[in-house]
């Protein structure tokens, strides 16, 4: 499997278990007396922050630079740090109502970097300085 089939695979992979994240905290907070609702939703946030850690280190190998060159690699990147939020603010917080906020976020981000934006904006390349002297 080539670098680039892995990251197609690995961002669809992220935005799935987002979703399936958001509804387990969303049903968990419906439905507070049943109590593996929010032990999924943890475990799905943390596989899903490691697909999205796991995309953009795939990325990074793949191009030989930091993955924050454009617009579909800076969102994936907001995604991953605001699941490295979560987990933060749900271990202070000790309140699993983080998570009904944090995944659709995570979600609806990761769903427009991979389904809104045109192929050529997925594509790495390197950031173009924007300003060049003439001398």
């Amino acid at each position: 499997m080539d670098l680039v089939a892995l990251q197609t695979w690995l961002d669809n992979a992220s935005f799935a278990i987002l979703f399936l994240t958001m509804l387990m905290y969303w049903a968990g907070a419906a439905f507070p007396t049943v109590p593996y609702l929010s032990v999924l939703g943890s475990t799905g946030m943390a596989i899903a922050n490691l697909g999205i850690a796991a995309l953009l280190g795939a990325r990074w190998i793949e191009a030989g630079y930091f993955p924050l060159s454009n617009l579909y690699e800076s969102l994936f990147f907001i995604a991953w740090g605001i699941t490295v939020v979560h987990f933060l603010a749900e271990n202070m917080s000790r309140s699993h109502l983080v998570g009904t906020v944090t995944a659709p976020v995570a979600m609806s981000i990761t769903a427009f970097a991979t389904l809104s934006l045109p192929p050529q904006m997925q594509s790495a390349e390197p950031l173009v300085p924007a300003l060049k002297s003439n001398c």
